[in-house]
């Protein structure tokens, strides 16, 4: 597997955009060959040169004060566009990305700039201010969604594009603003996207651009958001605009397969972390290049000390001695993989047997030729894996799920919401008349009586609903899949009744009451911590006012 410095290295090599590394008072320390296609400069020509002499004498100012100083400084993904002049003595529009890159105590010791030259899209967005016969051509040709928006937001002007994309037809674009109902609109996180924060309403308060800020628009047609990545850039005109006069011209892209890529390789590296499995990569030459958290845990050792050594010296007992020379090597060369036991010693002397599948991963346009390791434990370590994640996720007293786990099931109903436009609630449940229970007849007792609520509350909800304990007697519900407010307020009476019921614990005849509040999510809140405060609050409403629920109060979606 190659090293990620030499990854990184080719990928710059083969960008067709600039990328450059500068000391920190700008000078050129390596540049890209995309440099000569670009700029007609060579990189030798470049490095160790000041790109000052190169910019616009009227964008220095602007590039010291927007991009240079604020890097140096530490702050990073700013983009900046300027002119910059060619070897033939012409000036084209550049748009750059700076970041900082720093030691290990943090201080700035080199900047990267990736640079793209946009001198046909600035002129296109100069040529729109000033003719709109001539931007419409431009803009119905474009494979980017193109919106213009006046003075108010309110959009005055589109392209089939931008209808496309946003899965609207002209009729309902033209005249909406980023503020109206029908816009939902959502962070990568899936919590709302302020319309104040829409790149238009910036651009359209502060007159400062936004570039390729990433954004999920919902549509009820797909039931499914889609991500577009958004510019917006102010039309300069003279004198006071006028009612409906262009001010802000925004474009955007569909990045949607592009994010559900990235979230897909995000997943696979969660799984390879932290997978129950060891796992290995070795490059072509058998070379360990990393492993993940399970095979150091397995062999005892630290990832430092396998970095660099051999696949053979994975096989540290007696009993496979020789195994890849004879065996295993062979096989991979005749067949590509190889799958049999291998016997481990650890750090700790201990000696483990495990079930090895090998395989080697062919060379492409991307990755050098490598292999992949996977471990499986013969012993009893898958059970006690298993028995050590339950707990880890589960409430030792009532098996009902933690606080832990509570946060895994409220990320999976949340992004479901997110992706089919749904809605679930949280119930937040606190036990009355408990103490007293615990007071007289002691805590063995109210262990009990907490036990056979769990069991109680479990039962009235289905499989893909959750109840966890969070704490003492107080219990949380993520109830999910319903339609309407009431069905899940017909819940939490079921759910009520059944603990208002007198139970029979040890001899003892107890009866106790409960206090619920319920969230609702989006309206409500669209957090785990914004949701458990609203349905925290609501159920102390439920308590005040002697009621068994109270639904909390919704948010001001106003703006």
């Amino acid at each position: 597997m190659p090293s990620t410095e030499s990854v990184y290295e080719r990928l710059a090599q083969n960008m067709s955009d600039l990328v450059a590394l500068h000391s920190p008072d700008g000078r050129y320390l390596w540049v890209s060959p995309s440099v000569e296609r670009i700029l007609g400069f060579t990189p030798n020509e470049l490095v160790g040169t000041d790109p000052y002499a190169l910019f616009h004498p009227n964008d220095k100012q602007l590039i010291r004060n927007k991009t240079h100083q604020p890097a140096v400084d530490g702050d990073g993904n700013i983009r900046i566009r300027y002119r910059i002049r060619r070897s033939m003595d012409d000036y084209i529009w550049f748009e750059t990305l700076t970041q900082p890159i720093t030691n290990e105590i943090g201080k700035v010791v080199e900047l990267q700039t990736i640079s793209r030259d946009v001198t046909e899209q600035v002129n296109l967005e100069n040529e729109l201010a000033e003719s709109e016969t001539l931007y419409r051509v431009a803009m119905d040709s474009l494979q980017e969604g193109v919106v213009v928006h006046d003075g108010s937001g309110r959009i005055i002007a589109h392209n089939p594009r931008a209808c496309d994309i946003l899965g609207l037809t002209g009729d309902e674009l033209t005249g909406s603003v980023p503020k109206d109902p029908h816009w939902r609109t959502v962070y990568s996180d899936g919590t709302p996207f302020p319309a104040q924060a829409h790149p238009v309403m910036v651009t359209l308060h502060s007159g400062e651009p936004c570039s390729n800020v990433l954004m999920g628009v919902h549509n009820p047609r797909w039931n499914a958001y889609r991500w577009i990545s958004i510019n917006s850039r102010l039309i300069e005109i003279g004198g006071c605009a006028e009612s409906g006069q262009a001010r802000v011209v925004a474009s955007f892209s569909d990045v949607t397969e592009q994010v559900e890529r990235e979230s897909q390789l995000k997943r696979w590296s969660t799984v390879y972390r932290f997978s129950g499995e060891a796992i290995v990569i070795a490059d072509e030459n058998g070379v360990i290049r990393d492993a993940n958290e399970s095979f150091l845990r397995i062999t005892q050792n630290t990832r430092a000390t396998w970095i660099g050594r051999s696949l053979d010296d994975i096989s540290l007992d007696g009993r496979s001695a020789g195994l890849f020379s004879s065996t295993i090597w062979p096989a991979l060369a005749e067949n590509g993989n190889w799958r049999g036991e291998l016997w481990l010693r650890d750090a700790g002397g201990g000696i483990q047997a495990t079930w090895a599948a090998i395989t080697k991963v062919q060379q492409t346009t991307t990755a050098e030729a490598h292999y992949t390791l996977i471990l499986s434990d013969f012993s009893e370590r898958g059970i006690k894996d298993e028995t050590l994640r339950f707990r880890a996720g589960n409430d030792p007293l009532t098996s009902l799920p933690n606080r832990l786990l509570l946060s895994d099931r409220f990320e999976v109903a949340l992004n479901t919401s997110i992706r089919q436009g749904t809605t679930f609630a949280c119930l937040y449940l606190d036990l009355d008349k408990f103490k007293p229970i615990n007071d007289l007849y002691g805590h063995a007792v109210g262990d009990t009586v907490l036990q056979s609520v769990a069991l109680k509350i479990s039962k009235l909800v289905r499989s893909v609903d959750t109840m966890a304990r969070i704490g003492g007697d107080e219990f949380f519900g993520i109830i999910v899949g319903l339609e309407h407010e009431s069905e899940y307020c017909a819940v939490a009476e079921r759910i009520a009744r059944a603990i208002n019921e007198p139970l029979e614990v040890c001899g003892h005849n107890v009866s106790l009451g409960v206090s619920i509040g319920i969230a609702m999510y989006p309206d409500h809140g669209q957090t785990q911590k914004a949701l458990m405060e609203a349905s925290d609050v609501a159920m102390f409403a439920a308590k005040r006012q002697g009621l068994s629920y109270a639904l909390a109060e919704k948010l001001d979606r106003q703006g």
